[in-house]
């Protein structure tokens, strides 16, 4: 393969739904990014073209640039890179230094591109979920239960309880039922006196 038949990197530009918005990505030129992306040229000189994309599927890492190999570079290994959060100057003179080099297969990938490393697979972080309460052991729960139901036996006044009230409500009427019994029969036996003496 001669340079003149090998094609050069190419690059795949998300501009859509979130990619290259303000509203996603809001204090970066969108369009100068993409102006400057499609004036790359490649180690040999060519034009590196641009395909613009609506969207590349994982728009929590946008701006999502995907460069692919040159065929030289396919040849020697090299597969297309997925770079997210692309949205610095910086990044995009990594991405034309690299490909200046050659790209994926022929240039090792640039320092500064390193930690935007990403993948058309790549899942949304999820949000860090709020610790849970402990659980108790049951045997705790249920002596924390005996507690508050004796709390709440406790007497609630000077001295007594509600069963300690209860009793004595009781007893009271005991008592009252026994005293009209006792009343009852006196009259009976007075009565019984009265009747017997007359008899």
């Amino acid at each position: 393969m001669g340079g003149a038949d090998a094609g050069p990197c190419r690059l795949t530009v998300c501009r859509g739904c979130c990619c290259g918005t303000r509203k996603k990505v809001p204090g970066v030129d969108h369009k100068a990014q993409l102006a400057r992306l499609s004036a790359v040229e490649d180690h040999l000189g060519r034009s590196v073209p641009v395909r613009t994309s609506k969207c590349l599927g994982i728009c929590f890492q946008a701006d999502v640039v995907v460069v692919q190999p040159s065929r030289e570079g396919r040849a020697a290994g090299g597969r297309p890179v997925w770079l997210g959060r692309i949205t610095e100057d910086e990044h995009l003179e990594a991405v034309d230094d690299w490909i200046s080099a050659g790209g994926p297969g022929l240039a090792p990938l640039p320092e500064a591109l390193a930690d935007h490393v990403t993948s058309k697979d790549a899942k949304k972080p999820k949000k860090p979920k709020k610790p849970k309460k402990l659980k108790k052991p049951k045997k705790l729960e249920k002596l924390e239960k005996d507690k508050k139901r004796k709390k709440s036996e406790k007497p609630r006044g000077p001295g007594k309880s509600k069963k300690d009230k209860k009793s004595n409500r009781d007893e009271k009427s005991k008592k009252d039922k026994k005293s009209k019994k006792d009343k009852k029969s006196k009259k009976d036996r007075k009565s019984g006196r009265k009747g017997g003496g007359k008899g």
